[in-house]
């Protein structure tokens, strides 16, 4: 098993990093983990060029390129909350997705992701909303072809100014709810 994480966190030791460390720890060993962290990487926001209405694909070459491998079976989106938002370099990358989109309308391409499950994982501490963020990674996931159930596959911390994410009473349990899901027992 593979597993794709996009970490929109740009605090190693965060929140965000405490949560994805105690679930890769619940993985089967063996699992292989690859990461993006998407305030280290070097990609670009959609640009609106229209290349992917006219041809498939996406003409922005950069490290992008990890996620059309398409060889991950678990999609994991990690993001903090900015103004009940997931973080700007990771709607970047998600931004980018919309030549998947494109490719399907303007040139009637079909879909090519193999189907995987997909994670999100959101921490904050402020009172917004994290509905915003919830719906960019419903459609992140979609044009990933990553099965998602916020109800199954959602794991969250938003209390994080007045319980940190180590004393969150309920964190464990969303892990294994989550896992359950994920690993259909």
């Amino acid at each position: 098993m593979k597993v794709l994480i996009l970490n929109g966190s740009p605090r190693p030791n965060g929140d965000t990093a405490y949560i994805l460390g105690a679930l890769k720890s619940k993985f089967p060993y063996g699992t292989e983990f690859e990461s993006l962290n998407t305030y280290a990487a070097n990609i670009h926001p959609c640009n609106d060029c229209r290349y992917c209405w006219e041809k498939e694909g996406c003409c922005i070459k950069d490290e992008m390129e990890i996620l059309w491998k398409d060889d991950y079976d678990v999609l994991i989106i990690a993001s903090p909350l900015y103004m009940s938002f997931v973080t700007p370099p990771l709607f970047s990358v998600i931004s980018r997705l919309n030549h998947i989109w494109s490719n399907h309308y303007f040139l009637k391409l079909p879909g090519s992701l193999k189907q995987k499950k997909g994670i999100l994982i959101l921490t904050g501490g402020a009172d917004g909303s994290p509905d915003p963020a919830i719906n960019i990674a419903k459609t992140a996931f979609r044009f990933l072809n990553a099965e998602f159930n916020p109800a199954l596959d959602y794991i969250k911390s938003l209390n994080t100014n007045t319980v940190s994410v180590q004393d969150d009473p309920d964190l464990a349990r969303q892990i294994d709810i989550t896992l359950s899901h994920i690993f259909g027992a």
